[in-house]
């Protein structure tokens, strides 16, 4: 649960990143089809950009299809995928520092493949409501169920932790990246990285106890 929320904060920021510099969501393939449509029709296609950001995480979700299967447990697996986008994460950063003429394309490669991988271990994590953090499936159960559409009114703080993690992390991409992009992707690599370490710590006395008190 801890790791995951980290995750969605991370994902928040990168989406912030990407939209502001990129033009295209790099994690959230959804926007990315409707800015493609919408750009068509005003005529300021990002059809290019749109097309290699929807390729690129396609074959990261396929690569990370394949590694959920391996024969490892769950939370090992989840930890190794989250490392991995991790390292990828942080070498976007330093193909961005670097300023090469092909940076953009390369940039936008790497992290459409590393949330397509980033994906594949949330939804082999299999946190309610977090295998995709999206704020309007948050939204949404937070009134299906709730008290006063008499439901059970279960999970009402992981998904308010959900939606705080997006939006506190879009803050925190937009604000680093008005300073330096390469420096707010390497927080969002950090993040991820820190998230997939943590799931490492099977027996840390601090990580059982956070997980505990972390609502249903």
């Amino acid at each position: 649960m801890i790791a995951i929320i980290m995750v969605t904060v991370a994902m928040g920021a990168l989406d912030a990143i990407s939209l502001t510099h990129l033009n295209v969501f790099a994690g959230y393939m959804t926007a990315t089809v409707i800015l493609i449509a919408v750009h068509l029709v005003s005529g300021q296609s990002i059809l290019g950009p749109g097309l290699v950001a929807i390729a690129s995480y396609l074959i990261g979700a396929a690569l990370g299809g394949r590694l959920v299967r391996r024969s490892h447990s769950r939370r090992r697996t989840v930890a190794d995928l989250l490392m991995a986008v991790g390292v990828l994460v942080a070498g976007a950063a330093l193909i961005w520092w670097v300023n090469a003429p092909w940076h953009y394309y390369a940039v936008l490669t790497i992290l459409a493949v590393a949330m397509g991988l980033q994906t594949s271990a949330t939804r082999h994590a299999q946190v309610t409501d977090l295998t995709l953090p999206a704020a309007t499936l948050l939204l949404h159960g937070l009134a299906h169920d709730s008290r006063l559409a008499g439901g059970p009114s279960l999970g009402v703080w992981r998904r308010l932790a959900a939606i705080l993690g997006l939006f506190g992390g879009a803050v925190l991409g937009a604000v680093a990246s008005s300073v330096s992009v390469s420096g707010a992707i390497v927080l969002v690599g950090l993040t991820i990285g820190c998230a997939g370490f943590l799931l490492y710590l099977r027996d840390h006395p601090l990580l059982e106890r956070l997980e505990t008190v972390s609502p249903s």
